[in-house]
């Protein structure tokens, strides 16, 4: 076991080396790659009947995976080599199933689920250090940042960001070279966050104002989101490897560290709102779902979840909070919801659902089916599901973004922190597939504009669409070899009494 574990580490570095490097040989190295590292995960599931230390020490390994991939793919040109980014995240990918697959059985194995404590905080660390190896590598597949910075710089000039756009002449005193960054797109249109988020970017541009700044305010998020996670598991006595699944997921480190987005605030707050609602703090479950609304709007579908679990006072306080966070961006009596409106309108990216919705009924009552797909599974969770179920809350999330106009793989960064200890199959394999959409950066470069490869969307779906069927299989089979036997009548000695019964009728 060990020494095959060598020899494919060996290999897996070569093969990871001549696929970073622009070189004639790349496309072979990834063939090459997709192949070891296909018979490293099979060594590293092999043996089911391996013991809890034995398997901590294949998730380890599974983590050195993760680390190499993550940090070549920091090396590359992620835009200009997009294809041979995406094969290192596919690696990882493997990995992180592969880890999943083993902390499942960890949390089979009989004894005490506090040991190994030493072995996890290794797993922690690890996640630490490609974190900070991405840092340094920010921003890389998503200009979004620079938006950020101008929104935290006028504010600080005392004007409206959600009234301001960036192209205005008026405005380029107010330009750095970091601000000329932001996407023509984009520049022309005032912006979409909301206020809670603006005030983040006011705070970290009142600090520093540049991308490390900002890639480092996210990654504390991040971390204090691990944290978080860790002590919802142990306060329900579930087994804490099970952070994992948040952790070591590589659209976590990539959209955090690498690439700063504001998503890792509102997915903060949002995780503090479902251990707050667990240990029935109804006030903080309250304020923390009101705050993670003002960071984006999709937190908004799971009120249904506080349903009769928190005080009318408690809902009244999270409103007062939401108006108090917009009143200072209000002029007159329009909303002041920025472009919210223009992406609805115009925006279309990876969203195959929306699209068809809305060529047989429009955009506008598309994005309705949305939102109340959103909190129709929200209500399904709210009475089916316990509070302390993480799949309460991720359910009613990638329902609603499914079936968004645009789907950017940072959007599902919402739903990871709720993907365990249950692992949600189709959900782990939809957050995993979305990186696929980094591949963009090809057509955009060549000139043929923010459009998917073909092949993009039915790889994805298709995908998550095999997952759910896999779950639906697997689960059929398990209820069948639990179910009970079913009681059959012994027929031989039914039929030898009944013959009994007629022949003793006859003689009288």
């Amino acid at each position: 076991m060990h020494w095959k574990i060598v020899v494919l580490g060996v290999a897996l570095s070569a093969a990871l080396a001549v696929a970073t490097l622009e070189s004639r040989w790349q496309a072979e190295a990834f063939v090459v790659l997709c192949v070891v590292a296909a018979r490293v995960v099979q060594v590293l599931l092999g043996g089911e009947r391996a013991g809890a230390g034995m398997l901590q020490r294949r998730i380890l390994a599974c983590g050195v995976v993760l680390l190499v991939a993550l940090a070549a793919s920091a090396a590359l040109d992620a835009r200009r080599q997009a294809e041979a980014f995406v094969g290192l995240l596919g690696l990882a990918s493997l990995a992180y199933i592969a880890a999943l697959r083993l902390i499942g059985r960890l949390d089979g194995c009989a004894g005490d689920y506090r040991a190994g404590r030493r072995a996890l905080a290794g797993c922690l660390l690890l996640a630490v250090a490609w974190r900070v190896v991405l840092l340094g590598a920010a921003p890389l597949v998503s200009d979004d940042v620079y938006r950020y910075v101008w929104d935290g710089r006028v504010q600080r000039h005392g004007l409206n960001p959600l009234r301001t756009v960036p192209s205005d002449e008026a405005l380029s005193r107010l330009h750095t070279d970091l601000t000329r960054r932001i996407d023509p797109t984009s520049a022309v249109l005032p912006s979409i966050y909301p206020p809670l988020a603006q005030r983040f970017f006011l705070g970290v541009t009142w600090v520093h104002e540049s991308v490390l700044a900002m890639a480092v305010a996210m990654l504390t998020c991040d971390l204090l989101i691990i944290g978080l996670v860790w002590r919802w598991l142990t306060v329900t006595r579930r087994h804490p490897w099970w952070v994992l699944a948040y952790a070591w997921h590589p659209l976590v480190a990539l959209e955090g560290a690498g690439g700063a987005h504001v998503d890792m605030a509102g997915t903060l707050l949002l995780v503090g709102a479902g251990y707050a609602l667990s240990r029935r703090r109804s006030l903080l479950a309250a304020v923390g779902l009101a705050s993670a609304f003002a960071v984006k709007f999709l937190p908004a579908v799971l009120v249904p979840l506080l349903w009769k679990r928190i005080r009318v006072a408690d809902v009244a306080i999270g409103v007062l909070l939401v108006v108090l966070l917009y009143l200072p961006f209000f002029d007159g009596w329009q909303p002041p919801v920025g472009s919210l409106g223009t992406y609805l309108a115009q925006w279309r990216f990876n969203g195959p659902p929306f699209r068809w919705l809305a060529t047989g009924i429009g955009t506008a009552p598309a994005v309705g089916v949305a939102i109340a797909a959103g909190f129709a599974v929200a209500v399904h969770a709210r009475i089916k599901r316990d509070r302390d179920d993480p799949a309460a809350w991720a359910w009613p999330l990638a329902a609603a973004v499914c079936l968004l106009p645009a789907v950017y793989p940072w959007y599902l960064v919402w739903l990871i922190p709720f993907l365990g200890p249950a692992v949600n199959w189709p959900l782990v394999v939809w957050t995993l597939a979305s990186m696929l959409t980094y591949t963009v950066w090809t057509p955009h470069l060549a000139g043929e504009g923010w459009v998917l490869p073909v092949w993009v969307e039915p790889v994805e779906y298709g995908m998550v669409a095999a997952a759910a069927g896999w779950t639906w299989w697997t689960g059929r089979r398990r209820e069948a070899r639990v179910r009970p036997p079913r009681l059959t009548r012994d027929w031989s000695r039914g039929d030898h009494e009944e013959r009994s019964r007629n022949s003793t009728h006859a003689r009288y």
